[in-house]
């Protein structure tokens, strides 16, 4: 698969350009407006790879990513004597200047979900980093020289930003989806039921539970999920699952009447 191709863009496309071609892209083909859903992922795929300056390079440098960055025409290649001082020419300028710095940072799935911006310090300095709306555990986001800055004779280099996301315990993520667990009783598992839960987002969304619901059971609320990355107005679904909560009777008139339907069915 040509990721440029899947996105309709070429190698010399702007970020910005990038971002606006899949969020067209992914608002025609999103499968809850009832497009392809391998051809979705296929462009989901191709703008995670080409919005990431990273994952771009390698995509774009398949025989230098092959061989780790280093001079595939070295040792015994026939290729040594022909390429050999082009490579190291090369990566002696490549190893100029100030080695990137790695930190990590953590953000709750709140802040995930609706984008954030956090003042942060590094080296007695404090930067703004803006967190996109979407953004998943593992992120990394890339400040240009604004880095640590050991030698003065060169500009400082990258600081790099790996975003961990805090989720919490009665729920999970996966890609876009979000899962949400949320507890009834059997008698409402039995006879069906209208609940409720809160979202991640803060709004209140009502959840109708069927009658003979499943101890694991899962409710797919369209559009409740993430938003996808660079297209903050295209969701993933939610995802409840229900588990049943077994009531303690103690009257003997409800037992009595529970055993008579449970023969009856």
């Amino acid at each position: 698969m040509d990721y440029y191709e899947t996105l309709g863009v070429n190698h010399t496309t702007t970020p910005e350009e990038i971002k606006k071609a899949y969020r067209k892209l992914a608002s025609q083909h999103h499968p809850d407006k009832g497009g392809d859903k391998k051809k979705f992922q296929d462009i989901q795929k191709a703008y995670e790879t080409l919005s990431d300056p990273d994952k771009k390079y390698e995509y774009d440098n398949p025989m230098q990513s092959q061989f780790g960055g280093g001079n595939p025409f070295s040792g015994n290649s026939p290729f040594a004597d022909m390429f050999g001082d082009i490579f190291g020419q090369q990566q002696r300028r490549q190893r100029q200047g100030n080695p990137e710095s790695v930190g990590d940072i953590q953000i709750s799935l709140q802040q995930a979900y609706e984008g954030t911006e956090l003042n942060i310090g590094i080296d007695n300095e404090n930067r703004i980093i803006s967190i996109a709306p979407g953004t998943r555990e593992g992120t990394r986001i890339r400040l240009h020289q604004q880095g640590r800055q050991p030698y003065q004779q060169f500009p400082p280099g990258d600081l790099i930003i790996r975003v961990h996301v805090q989720v919490p315990p009665d729920m999970a993520v996966q890609d876009n989806d979000l899962f949400q667990h949320i507890m009834i009783n059997a008698i409402e598992a039995m006879t069906g039921t209208t609940t409720t839960l809160k979202h991640i987002s803060g709004k209140t969304l009502s959840v109708k539970v069927p009658p003979g619901t499943q101890q694991g059971s899962r409710l797919r609320l369209s559009n409740q999920g993430m938003p996808y990355p660079g297209a903050p107005n295209v969701f993933g679904s939610l995802y409840v699952i229900i588990n049943i909560d077994v009531p303690h009777i103690k009257d003997p008139r409800h037992i009595e009447l529970l055993n008579t339907i449970n023969k009856e069915i």
